[in-house]
């Protein structure tokens, strides 16, 4: 993480992030990323290509921007919708079982938004 303030993240990260099989594998299969990021298997009821398309379609997230040259992702959130007590806590532990659960609740809270939309 490079820079967080609520509503507002940065993150950096190392050109190795585009060579990673998994990555790749997400970006060309965008409707896949349930599996791809939390190991689920199942396709939840949204558009998949849709939203790697417009990340602003999922609810709370307000715009995304990646710098490629400057290896930097730009978030704006509603911090009403993902407390950034959970951003900063995902970006700052490093205990697996931690970052799991995390992922956990923010993907169970994604789909609970989804739902309801």
């Amino acid at each position: 993480m490079a820079h967080h303030i609520p509503g507002r993240i940065r993150l950096r990260f190392a050109t190795k992030f585009f060579r990673d099989p998994v990555l790749r594998d997400l970006k060309e299969n965008p409707g896949d990323w349930a599996k791809a990021l939390f190991a689920v298997d199942f396709r939840p009821p949204i558009d998949g290509p849709a939203i790697y398309e417009n990340p602003a379609m999922v609810p709370g997230i307000n715009d995304v921007r990646l710098n490629v040259p400057g290896r930097t992702l730009v978030l704006e959130y509603d911090p009403a919708v993902w407390p950034p007590a959970w951003l900063d806590e995902l970006m700052n532990t490093d205990e697996p079982f931690r970052v799991r659960s995390l992922l956990n609740r923010m993907a169970e809270k994604f789909l609970k938004l989804i739902s309801q939309n």
